[in-house]
């Protein structure tokens, strides 16, 4: 065999897909310029807002057949005004069930227009699985317009005994604001609860600014029965006491009945007594007699009972003496 044809034969037995299964794809080149980027992103946008509208397919099909759809938690925002308070030993045993047990109760949620979906109820199920450490999380679509979802969830709230009486007002705040035409007591009916307990919950109006700001961080420090007698301290020129008794309460320093009787005291408080003038009759070195007044009283002191006896008569010759020029 030929040297040519040797060669020829050692051509043919190589595989080039063998070589080709060793080379490492290319990588793909990222945009350096600024509208390249700006492409690379918006492509990133589409995607992501094509996952939200297939979410948002599943949840209208599960809506349909009343089964929930796992939604990521990171698509889960929360709305002010729908979070109803949970006491910290609550939400840790909340927290605690989910880790050992299955989620029994869904988030509620609507979608949003600027994508993802907001939280009708279902917050603290929410903050307790991203705390474990969980990416996604069992959700139903409600059915209610942004109106509605607000108020379900402040009458919702309005009703728990556990939600303070500060954010009771808050919700109904928000409330009067979105129904600006209702009066008091058309509010009262449309809640449901007492002309007089609304009219309690609103006295936190009357309240400091500084006031409202320790409340935002401490709710439950201050009812609403206090808070009526406080507002009107306030209202009277003692917002400065107000926000003291408040700021101490806020500190473990006064309960609500100490705060009350702070402000209340410093109110009745008398102006300080003038201070008392004194002398001393000397015999000698020793003294006679110390003599004290203060205002409309004086006091006379002597060494003993005997000179004491023998000096009132004096005294009162005088008294008598004086008044008597002071007639003329």
């Amino acid at each position: 065999m030929s040297t040519a044809s040797r060669q020829r034969d050692k051509a043919r037995s190589i595989n080039l897909d063998e070589d080709d299964a060793f080379v490492s794809p290319p990588l793909p080149s990222q945009p350096r310029t600024a509208p390249g980027q700006l492409i690379g992103l918006q492509g990133r946008v589409h995607s992501q807002q094509q996952e939200i509208e297939q979410l948002r397919r599943e949840l209208t099909e599960a809506q349909k057949t009343g089964s929930a759809v796992q939604l990521p938690l990171a698509d889960l925002h929360e709305v002010a005004g729908r979070r109803r308070h949970m006491p910290a030993e609550k939400y840790e045993e909340l927290r605690e069930n989910l880790r050992h047990n299955k989620l029994i109760h869904p988030v509620v949620v609507r979608p949003r227009a600027e994508g993802g979906f907001e939280i009708i109820s279902g917050h603290h199920r929410g903050d307790a699985f991203r705390e474990l450490g969980r990416e996604t999380i069992w959700c139903v679509l409600g059915d209610t317009t942004e109106q509605e979802a607000n108020e379900g969830a402040f009458f919702a709230n309005l009703m728990q005994s556990d939600l303070t009486d500060y954010e009771k007002y808050v919700g109904l705040k928000r409330f009067q604001s979105d129904h600006a035409d209702l009066t008091q007591i058309e509010i009262a009916a449309r809640v449901g609860i007492s002309r007089g307990h609304i009219s309690a919950l609103l006295s936190f109006e009357r309240l400091p600014a500084e006031v409202h700001a320790i409340l935002d961080a401490n709710k439950s420090i201050i009812g609403a029965r206090v808070a009526i007698e406080l507002a009107a301290a306030t209202e009277a020129g003692k917002a400065d006491k107000v926000i003291e008794a408040v700021q101490r309460v806020s500190e473990k320093k006064l309960d609500q009945t100490q705060a009350l009787r702070f402000v209340k005291e410093d109110a009745r408080r008398k102006p300080a007594a003038p201070a008392a003038t004194t002398f001393k009759v000397k015999d000698g070195k020793s003294t006679w007699c110390d003599v004290r007044r203060a205002r409309n009283v004086m006091r006379l002191e002597f060494q003993s009972e005997e000179v004491a006896e023998a000096v009132q008569d004096a005294i009162r010759r005088t008294l008598e003496t004086f008044v008597a020029e002071g007639k003329s």
